[in-house]
């Protein structure tokens, strides 16, 4: 049963008649939280590429984020979600034609026929893949500038390679035309948390000589999650030039922690329990950050158990709480946490509880 309060959603459970031994009830508990699900991936919208002329410093920024693997201070200023998704297609393209230009010297050198006109089709695709992010007046000469650009600097060359091998395409190859449009997507990732230690234990001498116990405590909540991009991009051979593909890369690992304080009520029949918490994550790009909002929240209550423990008893209650980060106002995180917390005090009186 679940009620609204101030402070988030209360969920009330009642723990079973029937006592079980020890060994069971930690069995039980473990059977419990391998039977919460794991979220549904929610399904972020698709947005058109704003992609920008490459430089040493937008193309820096890309690998700051991508070397970034801890949270870290939030700072004054934020990157926004245009200024990403346009820098991460622009390093992807301009990847993509820095592989053709190099494919054009080595068959340029073999005196094969044809290079030249193949050539031409190369930059023409390339061109295109640029208008499809919205950079309609790319020459040949700025091309060539671009693949510089990016070759200029090795750790920034290394760091763009790094994330376009974590690609995985879902959708493609789909011909690359004029009126070709480039977007993206924030990917999120779900996930079911259950914590391998053991289950907090609190002593309630007065669970049933009292209508009510009340009290609280902290519950810490902690990982990473990978910040990924679904993107249509331009995904070339030197024979077929004009293709994009949907694909997903990697571009960083940014770890995140959020504490919720759990609030409660309980009586030898039963408890109730609520609880919200929020915090940020944030992966830093040259000294601007790029934060994600988590929040989490308790959003059930499940009485597992009640084994004797020589004249008292202890008493299992499973708490799932969801967890989610939002990013751009999109989500990249989607988790439950389900976790054990053991009551310890007096049996029920015969009767006790109906």
């Amino acid at each position: 049963m679940a009620t609204k309060t101030a402070r988030g959603r209360a969920f009330t459970a009642k723990f079973p008649r029937n006592q079980i031994e020890a060994r069971r009830a930690k069995a039980s508990l473990r059977s419990w939280e391998q039977r919460q699900p794991v979220p549904k991936a929610p399904k972020n919208p698709r947005v058109r590429i704003k992609a920008v002329r490459p430089s040493t410093r937008t193309l820096a920024k890309l690998r700051a984020v991508h070397a970034s693997k801890t949270a870290k201070e939030v700072r004054d200023a934020q990157m926004s979600r245009d200024a990403f998704l346009g820098t991460l297609y622009t390093a992807l393209t301009t990847y993509q034609y820095t592989r053709l230009e190099s494919e054009y010297r080595t068959r340029k050198q073999s005196g094969r026929p044809g290079v030249e006109a193949e050539w031409a089709a190369v930059q023409k695709a390339a061109q295109s893949a640029f208008a499809a992010g919205g950079l309609r007046t790319v020459s040949p000469n700025e091309l060539a500038r671009f693949s510089r650009t990016l070759n200029a600097n090795k750790a920034i060359r290394d760091a763009v390679i790094a994330i376009a091998n974590t690609g995985v395409t879902s959708g493609g190859p789909v011909r690359l035309t004029d009126g070709t449009v480039a977007t993206a997507t924030l990917v999120p990732t779900v996930a079911r948390l259950i914590d391998d230690l053991p289950g907090l234990v609190i002593p309630i001498p007065t669970i049933c000589s009292m209508p009510l116990a009340q009290g609280s405590f902290t519950r810490h909540f902690g990982g990473s999650v990978s910040l990924s991009v679904s993107i249509t991009y331009w995904c070339p051979t030197w024979l077929h030039p004009f293709r994009t593909c949907t694909t997903t890369f990697t571009v960083a690992g940014v770890s995140w922690a959020v504490d919720v304080n759990v609030g409660y009520k309980v009586t030898c029949c039963g408890a109730t329990a609520w609880g919200i918490g929020s915090a940020s994550a944030c992966a830093t790009i040259i000294g601007i950050s790029l934060c994600a909002s988590c929040t989490a929240a308790i959003v059930g209550v499940a009485g597992v158990s009640r084994t004797p423990a020589g004249k008292s008893c202890l008493y299992g209650l499973g708490i799932n709480a969801s967890l989610t980060c939002t990013l751009f106002g999109a989500t990249i995180f989607s988790g439950s946490a389900p976790f054990g917390w053991t009551i310890s005090g007096p049996c029920p009186p015969p009767g006790a509880c109906p």
